[in-house]
């Protein structure tokens, strides 16, 4: 019998580790603009005073989102297919689609609310920066459907990813937005620096979404235990392949010694907080590698 052996002829595209970045910054932006939106939008006096800061780091992070994405697709002028008053290509049952509106709109409409806080227009800045609130929370949740419409591709196809998504994205930006606040107070003058305990009260709001975070993860191991033989294979690469992104540095430095930190009397100290932040936007990083690079592994050598 005769056989014929085609080599290294694929016939997909792998996502890689400039998708799992974009992930990564899209999250943090919107658990940013999250923080952001506490007090000129829902009236939390306290973290008024690092709105306009929160607000504009979250655009500095969705503003490097296009580059990426544009770079990803390895023909550049591609991504105008996306936009449907350039080429028409846009279809409205694409989640890609939308996600390219809310890519677009998202950073827009974080730039008025800041340009309205600068101005102290207390009134416009609650209006806009509600509709940027969903906005942020829209952006970062098309973000785990795209994951999960892939039924061929384990651990992607499953509902528990928007919501994996949208919890990560909260603890990651609350813990870059705590490193950045504190690296910031050492170049403003006195008068401008911020309470330390802006940190310490971000630093309970972030022990609540690992909380959940740790909660979600459970059930997504408990159903992956006992799941299909797929299911099971992802498990073994979980184990084995990509033990550094996934059990290393989400589960163990993201989640396990965070919790230990903020459940701890060090909850109370800045330097304790401090670490705690920078250990879970690490962490909710390898998440994101994970997530992106399991299925592509699975789907190009199995």
């Amino acid at each position: 019998m005769e056989h014929e052996i085609v080599a290294n002829a694929y016939h997909h595209v792998n996502w890689g580790t400039p998708i799992a970045v974009y992930f990564w910054l899209v999250g943090s932006s919107a658990g940013s603009f999250v923080i952001s939106s506490l007090g000129w939008v829902f009236g939390i006096k306290k973290y008024k005073p690092i709105s306009f800061f929160a607000s504009n780091l979250a655009i500095c992070q969705l503003l490097i989102v296009p580059v990426l994405l544009v770079f990803d697709l390895g023909q550049a002028m591609r991504f105008t297919h996306l936009f449907p008053v350039i080429t028409g290509f846009w279809h409205a049952s694409a989640p890609l689609a939308w996600g390219t509106a809310l890519v677009a709109s998202y950073p827009v409409g974080m730039a008025i609310y800041s340009f309205l806080i600068y101005r102290h227009n207390e009134t416009w800045a609650r209006v806009f920066g509600l509709i940027a609130v969903f906005q942020a929370v829209g952006t970062h949740w098309y973000t785990g459907v795209t994951m999960a419409l892939n039924p061929a591709r384990h651990p992607n196809h499953t509902a528990m990813a928007s919501i994996l998504f949208l919890v990560g994205a909260f603890i990651s930006g609350i813990g870059l937005l705590n490193i950045i606040l504190f690296i910031r107070n050492k170049f403003v003058n006195e008068q401008d620096k911020l309470d330390p305990t802006v940190i310490l009260d971000l630093g309970r709001l972030m022990l609540f979404g690992l909380l959940l975070d740790a909660f979600l993860v459970f059930l997504e191991f408990i159903n992956l235990t006992y799941g299909t033989e797929e299911e099971f294979h992802v498990l073994e690469l979980v184990s084995t392949v990509f033990v550094a992104p996934v059990l290393q540095l989400y589960i163990f430095l993201g989640l396990f010694v965070p919790l230990l930190i903020l459940l701890s009397p060090l909850k109370r100290r800045l330097d304790g907080v401090l670490v705690a932040s920078g250990m879970i936007a690490i962490g909710i990083f390898g998440m994101r590698v994970g997530w992106v690079l399991i299925s592509q592994f699975s789907q190009t050598f199995f």
